[in-house]
């Protein structure tokens, strides 16, 4: 059982519980509390974890509102009466006492005259004028208390700075493979440790929780160009760039996404010919008996703008392993503030095409893209053009896609080649169709 603090001996204290649980019993509104059951009690705890991510179980709910009796008056620690304090929306138990602890009691019941107590009345009569007098300045000193406390949180909260003007910084946001990147939260004044911050890695690991003047350390496996954002409550209000630099095209590998192995040590490819044995693979520690992605990839930063430029390539891939039906080929442009993807399959796996142009999304599983389609065992020239946020993308000098967006990817920071299994790549090109500067 929590011991009860010294400060609390005093009733009122326990009087100011028990108008907190009455204010809960109101928000619920489904019956009074010496009427509840086990569902009451586990739906109040479900929905008081889901606002406060405290949970307290049905016999310490019984306990704070009495209903489990115990030979000393149970109180709960501080932190369960802040959650309570929040369901009902106060900030803490501090400023719900504040406002609350000098409330009017309830007056007892008169057991006056009506029964013909005439000293009773006269008893009443003679102590109106006394109570009248008491209750009004109680009711000055509570008007005073509840202003103070306004006024004592309006400074305090004027202190703090607003979560939009919190930004994420990174120590060192570029380097190369494998890189370790450290995050902190950057701001100016006072911010309130009940801020929920946290970093949304991407691809690269899982979102993670954030405090103030606390460091997360990412470590990042895959070449290639990330866009960290920072949530509160689950809601963007920052980005920045993660770039993991190669020398040259290089290639990596893995069987799943917690898994990447750098095939000859990244060293620079052939730009002619982008391509990696079997034999390599399984030097690197691939399992060549399960599905696998093969990635070539050219991360560096430059110039070139990311809404106009064309990319070509020849693409071929093998036949069907086992295991895998759908032989899947995607190119991916990285720019410092956003990308494109397009993700190609052969017809009868139409369903599993993609594209992606900065904020367009469209998936053949919701909309048909057949017509983007294509067998790449059959190897195959792909023309990816972008002129002023307009799309265009050529098979074989076919057009098979045209599509459009808005949000300007930035400049181009880096080229990725995916294939679903053993691939080929040659000759791949990119330039800027303003100035002519290649990749």
């Amino acid at each position: 059982m929590t011991p009860i603090p010294k400060q609390v001996d005093d009733k009122r204290f326990f009087e100011v519980l028990d108008l907190c649980c009455k204010k809960i019993e109101e928000k619920m509104g489904l019956k009074p509390i010496a009427d509840w059951r086990s569902a009451d009690y586990n739906n109040l705890n479900s929905q008081l974890g889901r606002q406060t991510k405290v949970y307290l179980s049905e016999n310490t709910l019984k306990r704070i509102f009495g209903r489990l009796k115990t030979p000393t008056r149970y109180y709960p620690q501080k932190a369960t009466r802040d959650a309570l304090a929040q369901f009902i929306g106060y900030r803490d138990w501090q400023e719900f006492e504040l406002i609350n602890r000098f409330s009017p009691l309830e007056p007892p019941a008169a057991k006056a005259a009506l029964s013909g107590d005439t000293k009773a009345v006269e008893a009443t009569s003679q102590n109106k004028f006394t109570t009248q007098r008491f209750r009004f300045y109680l009711s000055l000193a509570v008007l005073l208390t509840v202003c103070l406390t306004i006024a004592f949180l309006y400074y305090t909260k004027s202190e703090e700075i607003a979560p939009g003007e919190v930004k994420l910084f990174c120590e060192n946001p570029n380097g190369e493979v494998p890189h370790t990147a450290v995050f902190k939260l950057s701001h100016k004044g006072t911010l309130s440790e009940d801020n929920q911050f946290a970093i949304d890695f991407m691809d690269e690991g899982p979102i993670t929780p954030i405090k103030v003047n606390q460091e997360v350390v990412q470590f990042f496996k895959n070449p290639g160009v990330v866009h960290v954002r920072l949530l509160h409550h689950n809601k963007a209000i920052d980005t920045l760039t993660v770039s993991m630099q190669t020398k040259g095209w290089v290639a990596n590998s893995g069987n799943d996404s917690l898994s990447a192995f750098p095939i000859a040590k990244l060293k620079p490819l052939p730009k002619d010919s982008l391509y990696v044995s079997t034999n390599q693979l399984d030097s690197a520690g691939l399992n060549l008996s399960k599905p696998f992605l093969i990635g070539f990839s050219n991360i560096h930063t430059s110039g070139v703008d990311g809404d106009n430029f064309s990319f070509s390539s020849y693409l071929r891939t093998e036949e069907s392993r086992p295991g895998i039906a759908c032989m899947q080929t995607s190119i991916l442009i990285l720019g410092s503030e956003g990308r494109h993807r397009v993700l190609m399959v052969k017809p009868s796996c139409a369903a599993f095409s993609e594209y992606h142009f900065s904020e367009v999304k469209v998936m053949g599983s919701s909309k048909n893209l057949n017509k983007m389609t294509y067998d790449f065992a059959k190897g195959g020239n792909v023309r990816l053009l972008v002129k002023n946020k307009k799309v265009s993308l050529f098979i074989n000098n076919k057009l098979m896609l045209n599509s459009a967006y808005n949000q300007s990817i930035g400049r181009i920071l880096g080229i990725k080649i995916l294939f679903n299994g053993v691939g080929i790549a040659k000759s791949p090109q990119l330039f800027d169709l303003k100035t002519g500067v290649s990749y």
